[in-house]
């Protein structure tokens, strides 16, 4: 099972590079992608620089272009064509308008359908994939049963499968509009009313683990983690996800997966701790 990792910077990439990541994905400044507090790399030369150095050793690196604005399209179609051409393995894509400019341009890399674009069925998928699509970030609402489908395809479209990023997001994966309330997002924070308090239903950890489990016996084999502001922070989730894909290889039976990946989990949630402390 691969590790793809999130990196903002060339310190970055060295470090997971030198870890073991087998796959990494990154933004340009000025390419428009969605992002959650990390950070981009500066320029396309920075980034073509560890693209390089990637591919010399057999890994992967992908470019993220999936926020699509209007006056910026032909900025993000020329400088997504230009990455490819220069040494991106491929792309990160959302938006439609996006994918038929790449089709129409038969450029030749793989296309890794963010998990914005909401693929939640097969259909959904064919029709992705019928625009050149050749892999699917699988959204973080889905579970094992509603996923299976999709792992379990006949279009040859792989499955990355988001190692912390699990839960039913009311904005859909978006930018939480609702923060603004009380500084948190209403996912973890809740509201108050007549009745009693309202919050997001979440994944409980078991839950979260055995989900792991069921995509990755239907066939999902790509760890995907997420880009994070905290280079400590994205280092502790890589060791997380090294333990857990050690676990699944294990062939271990889902209940005894369950309880070596709770008892790795209480060590990480340690490492969070201090770290929390550290700030």
């Amino acid at each position: 099972m691969k590790i793809q990792v999130g990196i903002g910077c060339e310190e970055e990439f060295l470090y997971f590079l030198k870890s073991g990541a087998d796959e990494f994905y990154a933004g340009i400044s000025d390419l428009p992608g969605h992002l959650y507090g990390g950070k981009n790399f500066p320029d396309e030369k920075s980034f073509l620089k560890c693209a390089e150095k990637a591919r010399s050793l057999g890994k992967k690196f992908y470019a993220v272009a999936n926020e699509v604005r209007g006056d910026l399209f032909e900025n993000t179609l020329n400088k997504s064509v230009y990455l490819v051409k220069n040494g991106a393995d491929g792309l990160i894509v959302r938006d439609i308008s996006l994918l038929r400019e790449i089709k129409r341009l038969n450029l030749k890399c793989e296309i890794i359908l963010s998990s914005l674009a909401l693929c939640f069925n097969k259909r959904t998928l064919d029709f992705y994939a019928d625009m050149g699509v050749t892999r699917l970030a699988l959204p973080e609402q889905l579970e094992p049963k509603e996923a299976e489908p999709l792992i379990k395809n006949n279009r040859k479209v792989d499955v990355e499968v988001f190692l912390t990023a699990r839960e039913y997001c009311v904005v859909l994966n978006g930018f939480c509009y609702l923060k603004k309330f009380n500084g948190e997002c209403i996912c973890r924070a809740g509201f108050k009313g007549d009745k009693g308090i309202f919050a997001m239903p979440r994944f409980s950890l078991a839950d979260h683990y055995l989900n792991l489990y069921e995509f990755y016996k239907a066939g999902a084999r790509i760890i995907k983690i997420g880009r994070h502001p905290s280079k400590d922070y994205a280092k502790i989730i890589f060791k997380q996800a090294l333990s857990v894909r050690d676990i699944l290889y294990s062939s271990l039976s889902k209940e005894d997966f369950l309880k070596k990946a709770l008892r790795a989990h209480e060590k990480f949630g340690e490492f969070l701790l201090k770290w929390k402390k550290r700030r």
